[in-house]
């Protein structure tokens, strides 16, 4: 099995780069560009850790019981619900005061990063060589209450932007 304090070092080390920096955005194009990118860098971690779910359950030498590969279901459609999250567009437009919104965000930034590198550690525990009935026992569980909070989080960030679910439904032109 893989070291886990070294698992995912590149990948956590490009997302890092990836953080915005809010307070030197000087346009909405800027601030716009900037959230697609790391929002992107996010998905795109996200998304390994679904590869991942999928290929065991795909994976013939791993035998999973019917609750086992609900599980997993649960757990992709917990990932696709972040998806939506952070695919959300709209102009971004600090909400409340900017230096108090602007710390919010970069503490809310950098706990999901930490939730994803906890996210991938934990995806990655489950191994082919791995029996499944441990992984679901104790890092599911775990797993499941992580993509609750980080989906959670990524909804305050979006209203902390001004990308409330309501932006969906703006007119062409909106704001």
């Amino acid at each position: 099995m893989t070291n886990p304090a070294s698992l995912s070092f590149p990948e956590m080390t490009d997302l890092m780069a990836k953080m915005p920096t809010y307070s030197q955005y000087r346009s909405a194009a800027e601030a716009a560009e900037a959230e697609r990118v790391f929002r992107q860098a996010m998905g795109r971690l996200l998304k390994e850790c679904g590869e991942h779910l999928l290929g065991i359950a795909e994976n013939k030498a791993q035998i999973l019981n019917s609750e086992m590969e609900q599980r997993i279901d649960e757990l992709i459609d917990r990932i696709s619900l972040i998806f939506r999250r952070l695919d959300r567009e709209g102009v971004v437009s600090l909400v409340g005061d900017s230096a108090a919104t602007i710390a919010e965000l970069e503490a809310l930034d950098t706990r999901l990063i930490l939730m994803i590198e906890d996210a991938m550690n934990l995806v990655r525990n489950l191994e082919t060589d791995v029996p499944a009935a441990s992984w679901f026992q104790t890092d599911a569980d775990r797993l499941t209450i992580g993509l609750a909070c980080f989906s959670e989080m990524a909804e305050e960030r979006n209203y902390l932007l001004g990308l409330g679910w309501e932006s969906e439904f703006q007119w062409m032109g909106g704001r």
